[in-house]
């Protein structure tokens, strides 16, 4: 058999030869063995397919890589049969080693792991160097000396042990020319570019008994041919001339569009596919092929699926995307970052995690439990502030089983706290299991310990019975993983931690498996594999500059230009932009019909006008005579472009390709008409339909916060004036709180600072046990008189001790900054004890009580003009009586007074501001009445807002009882609107109801002030600016007139 090259061109006529050299191969006897050899075997199930579709059908004929053909020829060679194939998580390791044993030019980087991973893959590169070429670089010095002498030591250090696939393709090439093996037939079917070895491996073949070469023309768009580009090289290798190109032939018609980005380029795309399958064009002769990057597969990918449309291409997900990958990762984050919270809930919401002593893990409930007891990191943090949330949940079911009795919340008191206690147990197994796998310090430890984590919190095998097939699967390939890594030991006996989670990180990183059926449905391939292909219809999306064709990497250690002057033979970025420019050229030769090339102006992402791409270039102007110019797009017209304008445009003027475009298409062709029948078909889209109308109307309705006429019991709870006060900050709020028990959840962060809410604990508490102890032993200053030293320094000794508690909660400041933040708190909590013996002095006034509490049993009752009885709970800081006989009421604030200065003049500003009047009321015991009202403030506060309150008298009463009527009036009367700020800063509407991220305020003011005369939202608007001390009956919007006796109104 003679050697020879057969040129011909891509797709039909490609397989038609094929199918000639095969059928006079064989000679006759359709069971005489063969062997063609594909680029991939994606490829070569492709073509055995195409073939075996034909009358004659194909027998004994095997379609195989160089790869899998060196592995045949050299099974059993003694040459590799003692020695284990090599792994990159091998080279890997050694690589590693040999870094940290003489990295010489690469020492100040040496460990980082991006620096491993490139060595690594230049290693695998200089494999393929002639060793004169080594010498060569060699002698260039500096860091690519050091670079050869890392990759001939790597080779020297696995060469004892390990073979790869380099050696296999020489044994292969050896035994071929000893004559030591048999071979059928060969044919080389489209080689495209060949390493070193695959070069010696062919070169072989053909001086052992001949083969056929097949290799494939394009057609450029100006008429020419274009060769492949090694056709030269792969001709040397054979020993041959170069044969003649046949003549360019012309292309089966095209069309060009130009879509806004490249979500709309794919819809464009499938649009295309839709309409040739329903022309006729069965859904295998279609080729998709896209840029060569994750992204765009992915979109790709998304797209078919979402359509319904059939399709087979590489696999775009990884196994650090399955069930068991996303763990591992997870896992590996938890212990290099101390257990964070919030790493820890994140792992609990992406993966199934079961605890191995219960049950399913309840993510949202840990969840809310972590950030309820305020855990940050580490496991200490976990431990103790889980065991004090769970101790405080224990005592408050104790003390509710002891009071009211109410058996549910009893019993949802104690679960949380078992949940609590759970959840420690949990992490600190978890946090163990952790500890144990680092300080292992061999590789098979390590696995085996992962190995364990994956059966203890991924549940068993009756867990994974619900789990997708490729979830099973990629559990296995990542048991394959582990296996592979726990045979390092030789290569890196004893590893630091770092390089076992990123050698496991880089192993998890491998794609997994093929999406769809090969052979089934559309093909849907990147441009850096459409070579070889044969279609009908072939679709080209992505035509934008920077693309396709893509920017090739550049190489950061052996640059194009060393690699040319020592005469490698390495390819180069070059090479890289002209086998693209060859494989978009083959893709549309490959099309037996039509080709589609799709060109994406715009980019979302990124925001951003993108060029064509030069490739479609090329072809715009052999088709239209001219380049065209961008801003000419929209204008330009020819029967083979089309110019999508925007998703509308098509939908208005394409044929849609899926329900949800036929919906969207009906609805921007027909208009009114076809949106109505779209509101009949479909609950949820006249749901939909609706709430824009009615959001767009001037009318008040459901969707924008009206919920006139729904019966709602949160009027019959206990109040407060924080809940009262949020209808008036914001009716919306108000009814996501409260209604529908939706709050925002607070998130615990590390602080170097004493966070203020601990800060106003333990000011609170100090002056708690300071009056409680005082009046125990009968020690607090009597009616004026000033707080004594003794007294003072009382208080600095209880401000130690609830410091030490707090630090022992582990709630203290950062340890560098606690002794100068106890030290300021002394000293504020000194100054406000000054000016409160001012204050006290003033108003002739001793402490009687302090955390003065009321509620449930003993609940305020306050009864407004219409008979309707609220109850109100609450705890007041300190209640003081004056030498008068009158009572006086103190809240103790530690923030800022800047937003209760108003209240000493209009007492009630905004219709706001409840507390001090409800505490008032609550407080009057044994014939007393409180005179007296204020906020006292401790910090570095002005001497005259130390003190901001005013005196209770029947006006102030009465002006309460009208603001508690007012917003009573509008809860229920059902006005829940959002209540949006009077300007457009961000940070000045940080409502995380109404708007989490702060930057539609304008939206919401346009909305609110577009409705702003119906009467239910007026009922909020109106209550902002009422001046209830003047307002007289018929001004109030309930029109209740409080009532004084009881009749008093008000009572305990």
């Amino acid at each position: 058999m003679e050697t020879k090259i057969l040129r011909t061109r891509y797709g039909r006529p490609a397989t038609a030869t094929l199918a000639e050299v095969i059928r006079a191969s064989k000679d006759g006897d359709p069971l005489a063995q063969m062997t063609v050899v594909v680029p991939d075997h994606t490829l070569g199930l492709t073509v055995r397919r195409q073939l075996a579709a034909n009358a004659s059908g194909l027998v004994a004929v095997d379609f195989i890589t160089l790869l899998d053909l060196a592995r045949r020829i050299s099974a059993g060679s003694p040459l590799i049969s003692s020695r284990r194939p090599v792994s990159d998580a091998v080279v890997l390791a050694a690589t590693r080693r040999l870094l940290a044993e003489r990295p010489g030019a690469f020492a100040p980087v040496a460990d980082h792991p991006s620096v491993e991973h490139t060595v690594m893959a230049t290693h695998r590169n200089l494999r393929e160097v002639h060793p004169e070429a080594l010498d060569r670089l060699s002698a260039i010095g500096g860091p690519v000396a050091d670079l050869v002498d890392l990759h001939r030591s790597l080779v020297e250090r696995l060469e004892p042990t390990f073979h790869d696939e380099r050696e296999r393709a020489v044994v292969a090439a050896a035994r071929i020319a000893d004559g030591t093996t048999d071979l059928p037939p060969i044919v080389l079917y489209l080689p495209g570019a060949l390493v070193a070895s695959e070069r010696r491996l062919v070169g072989a073949l053909a001086a052992a008994g001949g083969l056929t070469a097949i290799v494939g023309d394009a057609d450029g768009a100006d008429g020419s041919v274009s060769a492949d580009p090694h056709l030269a090289a792969l001709a040397e290798t054979l020993g041959i001339e170069v044969p003649e190109a046949g003549p360019a032939e012309s292309r089966v018609p095209c069309t060009v569009a130009s879509t806004p980005e490249q979500d709309e380029a794919v819809r464009y795309a499938i649009r295309r596919i839709v309409e040739a399958a329903q022309a006729g064009t069965p859904l295998d002769r279609i080729m998709l092929v896209h840029p060569s990057s994750a992204d765009d597969a992915r979109l790709i990918h998304e797209r078919l699926a979402s359509a319904d449309i059939l399709f087979h291409a590489s696999g775009i997900r990884r196994l650090d995307e399955t069930i068991a990958g996303r763990f591992l990762g997870g896992l590996l984050n938890l212990s290099d970052r101390a257990v964070r919270r919030v790493d820890l809930e994140a792992l609990m919401s992406d993966v199934p995690l079961w605890d191995p002593d219960h049950d399913l893990v309840p993510a949202r409930a840990w969840a809310r439990l972590a950030a309820r007891a305020g855990v940050v990191a580490g496991i200490d943090d976990w431990t103790h502030r889980l065991g004090r949330l769970a101790t405080e949940l224990d005592a408050e079911a104790e003390v509710e089983a002891g009071s009211e009795g109410r058996s549910w919340l009893v019993g949802r008191l104690s679960a949380e706290a078992a949940q609590a206690r759970n959840l420690s147990a949990f992490v600190e197994r978890l946090d163990g299991s952790l500890n144990d796998l680092a300080a292992d310090a061999s590789w098979a430890g390590r696995c085996r310990r992962v190995r364990d984590l994956l059966r203890q919190y991924l549940g068993g095998s009756a867990a994974h019975q619900e789990w997708p097939t490729d979830e099973i699967l990629g559990l296995d390939e990542v048991g394959a993983v582990l296996d592979a890594l726990s045979e390092l030991g030789d290569i890196e006996p004893d590893p630091v931690y770092r390089s076992f989670r990123g050698a496991l990180a880089a192993e998890l990183r491998r794609p997994l498996g093929r999406t769809g059926r090969t052979g089934v449905g559309v093909q849907v391939t990147s441009i850096d594999r459409a070579i070889g292909l044969n279609a009908d219809l072939v679709i080209v999306v992505g035509l934008a500059e920077g693309s396709m064709p893509t920017r090739p990497p550049a190489d950061p250690l052996l640059s194009d230009r060393h690699r040319t002057a020592a005469r490698t033979g390495l390819p180069t970025r070059h090479e890289h932009a002209a086998h693209q420019h060859h494989a978009f050229l083959a893709a549309l030769t490959s099309a037996a019909e039509r080709i589609v090339l799709v060109q994406p102006r715009g980019d979302l992402r990124r925001s951003g006008d993108r060029p064509m791409s030069r490739l479609l270039l090329a072809e715009f102007e052999a088709l239209a005579g001219h380049r065209p110019e961008p801003d000419d797009l929209d204008r330009f017209t020819a029967p083979w472009f089309d110019h999508v304008a925007s998703f509308t445009n098509a939908l208005d003027h394409d044929d849609p390709a899926t329900a949800q475009e036929y919906d969207l298409a009906a609805a921007v062709r027909y208009g009114r008409t076809a949106i109505d029948g779209l509101r009949t078909d479909d609950p949820v889209v006249a749901r939909g339909i609706e709430m824009l109308d009615e959001r767009a109307s001037s009318k008040f309705t459901r969707f924008d916060g009206n919920l006139s006429g729904v019966a709602l019991s949160v009027l019959d709870q206990e109040l407060s004036a924080t809940r009262l006060e949020k209808w008036v900050s914001c009716p919306f709020a108000f009814f996501a709180e409260y209604v529908l028990g939706v709050r925002p959840l607070e998130e615990p962060s590390e602080r170097t600072d004493l966070a203020p809410l601990v800060r106003g604990s333990i000011v609170h508490r100090v002056l708690e046990r300071l009056i409680t102890e005082g009046l125990a032993d009968e020690t607090l200053p009597g009616a004026g008189d000033p707080w004594t030293s003794d007294q003072r320094a009382q208080a600095g000794m209880l401000l130690t001790e609830e410091c030490d508690h707090a630090e022992a909660r582990g709630e203290a400041a950062h340890s560098r900054f606690w002794p100068t933040i106890r030290s300021r708190l002394a000293a504020e909590l000194d100054d406000f004890l000054v000016s409160d013996s001012i204050f006290r002095a003033r108003l002739a006034s001793r402490p009687i009580a302090a955390e003065q509490r009321f509620g449930g049993g003993d609940a305020l009752v306050v009864t407004l003009a219409d008979g309707r009885s609220l109850r109100f709970r609450g705890s007041i800081d300190r209640v003081d009586l004056t030498a008068a006989d009158g009572l006086v009421v103190i809240d103790t604030k530690t923030g800022s007074p800047d937003r209760y200065k108003k209240i000493s003049g209009d007492h009630f500003p905004g219709g706001s501001f409840l507390q001090l009047p409800i505490y008032a009321l609550a407080a009057a015991m044994d014939g007393r009445m409180t005179r007296h009202a204020t906020y006292a403030f401790v910090g570095e506060i002005a001497d005259g807002d130390r003190h901001l309150g005013y005196e209770i008298d029947d006006e102030v009463t009465t002006a309460f009882l009208r603001v508690v009527a007012s917003i009573i009036g509008g809860i229920g009367g059902g006005s829940f609107p959002h209540h949006p700020p009077d300007n457009d800063r961000p940070e000045a509407h940080r409502c995380p109801h109404c708007s989490p991220d702060g930057l539609d305020a304008r939206r919401v003011r346009a909305a609110r002030a577009r409705k702003a005369a119906d009467p239910l939202l007026a009922l909020h608007e109106n209550h902002l600016t009422t001046d209830f001390f003047t307002a007289a009956e018929s001004e109030t919007m309930t029109e209740l007139e409080p009532t004084v006796g009881d009749g008093t109104g008000v009572g305990r």
